[in-house]
């Protein structure tokens, strides 16, 4: 949206000269602070090792490139994988960990435990550690949300304010959208935000009161205490998973039904050992004492590592599940609101829209054919249900179409899937509704597939003679984009990625085209709503 972007490739060798200008202050310090980043994740990695290493210098840098696939898979399968990127769980433990260090050591000496606001010097000192944290763990949007939030957090107490109430988290909000209203929209806002809200309103009911006891016994405290932890972190965690279940479903197709467990099992690890050891880490490395604690640190991240392989073992630890629209998150987030916002029996009111949005997401829109931005390869619905590749999609879109297809199976396994026939020229295959398809390689074979195909798609141009009802050309997809299509008994309904005379800012408008009919001398419902007045009136051939 600033207008920068360019694409482009370079032949020979690549030499790296000095700036022909000298660089701003900012970048030089952004700079530095990568090249300190880079240095402090080999020094974690060094000590540590193995992915154990990788996932400690993660957590501690943000520097998440040493991490295999196959660890984060079996992350994200426990439910955990929010534990390696930095966001709100970080910065609120980090916080934690400096605000209970400062004002620990501040009361060991009674004179300024009795005159002093230790409690607030604690919080002041935390504020300063956390921002350091964040500028060093490098300032995504992400953790600066969380930052945010913690400073409001933290500042609540600097001011003998509550620092856990929906006020602060709606300010927190606000700071965060004044600077980035585009956040919205993400799944990071939305989730980090949901979670807060849900456990700030549910916090009356987690709070442990039921196992609070006024026995002398220290086996009864004890027992207590017990109780009142296992409880809090299993409905923490349950509260914060039903918050944001909504948004983690819509952006990502994807539940991970034993989340409950891994977080339950994982996060005492990571509070208790993992993240005060990370402070403790960066707190002495400066000493050259560091390695150690890395290494004690290693030890509880190998120990959470284990229980989440353990996890990803179960059967359907990560389950997919097919897109809905945006009509039912609306819905389930106004259920959300109507959860947490008032205080009184109002809250019930939620379950009006949440069973409406489950019931919406639960019959979602699910398209039969889905053709890449630039025609090079396409997936079809074939006969039995499931889609079947034509061409060649890159390895990314053709995993985002399973997705959203609801469909679990690797991109490698629809690409080879049998039912297309395909040679060095094009593909063809029968929809699940019958209709012809047909994916063009080669100009040769226009003359034949336009002639018997109900629907082509090509990355080249169609000869204006073509005779194909739907036709998905070079010239149609720079205007709309990504296509898919839903077939049905009326015709082909079509969606693509951006309607006509609605090109994204960054890109150059090309030539408009007219929308490809449905039928023969039809136009689709929904391209027609889409269409630019300026474009010319669909025909038989638009091409």
């Amino acid at each position: 949206f600033r207008g920068i972007g360019a694409v482009g490739s370079l032949v020979g060798k690549v030499e790296v000269g000095p700036p022909a200008e000298p660089l701003a202050l900012s970048l030089r310090l952004t700079a530095a602070i990568d090249a300190a980043r880079n240095a402090f994740t080999r020094r974690i990695t060094d000590a540590i090792g193995g992915q154990a290493g990788a996932v400690a210098a993660a957590l501690v840098t943000g520097k998440r490139g040493l991490i295999s696939n196959e660890t984060n898979d079996v992350l994200r399968a426990a439910g955990i994988y929010h534990v390696v990127s930095i966001s709100g769980l970080h910065m609120v433990l980090a916080a934690g960990v400096v605000f209970w260090l400062v004002r620990a050591v501040l009361a060991l000496v009674p004179v300024l435990a009795l005159a002093w606001p230790i409690k607030k010097i604690a919080a002041g000192t935390a504020m300063l550690g956390v921002t350091a944290y964040c500028a060093f763990s490098g300032w995504d949007v992400a953790a600066e949300r969380a930052l945010i939030m913690t400073l409001v957090m933290l500042g609540a107490i600097l001011v003998d304010r509550p620092a856990l109430s929906l006020r602060n988290l709606a300010l927190a909000a606000v700071l965060a959208l004044a600077r980035e209203p585009e956040a919205l929209l993400g799944p990071s806002f939305q989730m980090s935000f949901g979670a807060v809200a849900g456990l700030i309103a549910c916090a009356p009911l987690i709070d442990g009161r039921v196992f609070r006891t006024d026995s002398s016994s220290r086996i009864a405290r004890s027992a207590s205490w017990v109780a009142k932890a296992v409880v809090g972190t299993l409905a923490t965690t349950l509260v914060a998973q039903l918050a944001t279940a909504p948004f983690a479903t819509y952006h990502f197709q994807t539940v991970q039904p034993f989340g409950l467990v891994g977080n339950a099992l994982t996060l005492p690890l990571v509070s208790l050992a993992v993240m005060p050891a990370a402070v403790l880490g960066m707190l002495a490395y400066p000493f050259a004492l560091d390695r150690p604690v890395w290494w004690l640190m290693g030890l509880a991240v190998r120990g959470m590592l284990d229980i989440s392989a353990w996890i990803a073992g179960f059967g359907q630890a990560n389950v997919v599940l097919p897109a809905f629209g945006t009509g039912a998150l609306m819905l389930l987030a106004a259920a959300l609101l109507l959860a947490t916002l008032p205080v009184s029996r109002l809250r019930f009111l939620a379950l009006v829209p949440a069973g409406l949005g489950v019931a919406l997401a639960a019959s979602p829109i699910r398209y039969d054919i889905y053709i890449d931005r630039d025609g090079a390869g396409a997936a079809v619905r074939g006969k039995d249900g499931r889609l079947v590749v034509l061409g060649r999609p890159t390895g990314f879109v053709l995993e985002q179409w399973l997705k959203a297809d609801g469909d679990g199976r690797p991109p490698e396994a629809a690409t080879g899937a049998a039912g297309p026939r395909c040679d060095r020229i094009g593909c063809t295959l029968t929809a699940v509704d019958g209709r012809a398809v047909a994916l063009i390689m080669d100009k040769r074979a226009f003359a034949e597939d336009c002639a018997r195909a109900d629907i082509l798609i090509t990355r080249l141009r169609a000869p204006p003679g073509c005779a194909a009802p739907l036709i998905a050309d070079r010239t149609f997809l720079a205007v709309r984009g990504a296509t898919a299509i839903r077939l049905g008994t009326a015709g082909p309904e079509i969606t693509t990625a951006r309607g006509a005379g609605q090109p994204k800012p960054w890109q150059p408008q090309p030539a408009s085209v007219a929308t490809p009919a449905t039928e023969a001398g039809s136009q689709s419902p929904n391209d027609a709503s889409a269409a630019d007045p300026s474009d010319p009136p669909p025909s038989e051939n638009p091409q």
